[in-house]
């Protein structure tokens, strides 16, 4: 069984390398690998603090500081104080952001549907059902 482990988690690893470094060719230089990251995490937060982005990145405040000033200078976020405090920044995605993520997660599909034409239509569903089954374990 810890060898099916060890396969399945090199090879979980090494699409999702493949996937990333193919989806970051096409973005023209717009953005890194960890920018497209906290990009995603600002949106999945709606708005957030910069603290909180530090955190999920496990880095120095000013490491996040110093990616969010390139962000907002590229246009990508925004940010301001917090109202009921003005000591903590908030981020949040500009319009541009959202355009990058979305053409990101477009260009991952077509990718990503790329290497699936290599499959059967049954393996496809097979790998399909497997993977939501597992997203479901993690869940629970």
């Amino acid at each position: 069984m810890e060898t099916l482990v060890s396969r399945f988690q090199h090879s979980l690893i090494y699409l999702n390398r493949i996937f990333m470094s193919e989806m970051m060719k096409h973005m023209d230089s717009q953005v890194t690998s960890t920018q497209m990251f906290m990009l995603h995490y600002i949106q999945e937060s709606g708005i957030c603090r910069l603290t909180a982005l530090a955190e999920k990145l496990d880095v120095k405040p000013s490491a996040v500081t110093v990616m969010i000033e390139r962000l907002a200078k590229s246009g990508y976020v925004t940010r301001e104080s917090d109202p009921a405090d003005r000591r903590v920044i908030l981020v949040r995605l500009t319009q541009a952001g959202e355009d990058v993520i979305a053409y990101a997660h477009q260009r991952r599909e077509e990718i990503i549907a790329k290497y699936m034409e290599s499959l059967s239509q049954e393996e496809k569903e097979q790998v399909t059902n497997i993977m939501e089954k597992l997203v479901t374990a993690a869940q629970n």
